[in-house]
């Protein structure tokens, strides 16, 4: 049974596995209560939070179910003036984990999707765009793709972090943590939404040729979160790309082998990337091992 067909179902176990700190929000934020995980949006966010509820409870259900691990999740769905109370981002609408480990989403996405929508709208060659526009619709702001599906796609990449986090696994570099990460939002639109896969899958190739934006692992590494957009953007989409390959041809199996491999915690710190690739492309999936080569090799080397 497909994962889009389990929407509104429990997952076993899930209310006993699904215990936080209690919290106190203002009288303006209100729960729902019909999901089988703690959800809060704030007054006039209801229907916004049951639609983005439903796609946090479908890839709960699969990673759950091929992670084998049940951590805690709470979601919040905020307006702008809650944001400044619980959200752990200054900038309104980016979806994140909060110090708390609960779930944030803004109830509109951020501004950074529109000025993506701008530069791609003004970067990708003619065709790209076009595809692009087929794909996601136009952006009345920008004039470039819509990207507001894609922002609410970036929860069960979030909630793969979490997921990893209960784990106990221990990434050894950020490109992997976020590998891990993108590899279970592709899995999930796999499962549950087709036809998001195929827009995150045109975004990917659209930027492909666009090397000049794509930073090297090491700038990668120490600048994770400072990087201005476009660079983290197109390092996002080149790990895409490499986890995209695995799972066309090998489903969700090898995420769960990944998540092993770093929960044992091997000894991998001092390890150049191509090494620790390696590694990976060993215990994981042969395909995985090619992630560094999609950033130019002249860029490629050991993160310090």
């Amino acid at each position: 049974m497909s994962v889009s067909a389990m929407a509104g179902t429990p997952v076993p176990g899930l209310a006993h596995a699904l215990k936080l700190s209690p919290v106190t929000p203002d009288t303006g934020i209100a729960a729902l209560p019909w999901f089988s995980f703690e959800v809060l949006a704030s007054a006039g966010c209801r229907p916004a939070a049951g639609r983005i509820a439903r796609r946090v409870e479908r890839a709960y259900w699969l990673l759950r179910q091929a992670l084998d691990v049940a951590p805690p999740v709470r979601l919040l769905v905020l307006d702008r003036a809650d944001w400044r109370q619980f959200a752990a981002r200054d900038d309104f609408g980016v979806v994140h984990l909060n110090d708390a480990g609960d779930l944030v989403v803004g109830s509109e996405p951020a501004q950074a999707w529109s000025d993506l929508s701008a530069w791609l709208r003004d970067a990708v060659d003619g065709a790209s765009l076009q595809v692009l526009l087929r794909l996601y619709g136009r952006d009345p702001d920008s004039g470039g793709p819509a990207l507001g599906s894609l922002a609410e796609a970036l929860v069960a990449h979030e909630l793969a972090h979490r997921f990893a986090a209960y784990a106990g696994a221990r990434f050894p570099r950020r490109w992997l943590d976020e590998a891990f990460a993108n590899y279970a939002m592709v899995a999930v639109l796999g499962e549950a939404d087709p036809v998001g896969l195929r827009r995150l899958g045109a975004l990917a190739q659209a930027v492909e040729t666009l090397d000049v934006e794509l930073p090297s692992l090491v700038r990668f590494e120490r600048a994770f979160g400072m990087l201005e957009l476009v660079p983290s953007v197109v390092a996002q989409l080149a790990l895409t790309r490499g986890v995209y390959q695995t799972y066309a041809v090998a489903g969700i199996a090898p995420l769960a082998r990944m998540l092993r491999l770093f929960r044992a915690g091997i000894a991998t710190d001092k390890l150049p990337d191509h090494e620790i690739a390696r590694l990976l492309g060993f215990h994981a999936h042969p395909t995985l091992a090619a992630i560094p080569s999609l950033f130019p090799a002249a860029r490629l080397r050991a993160a310090a």
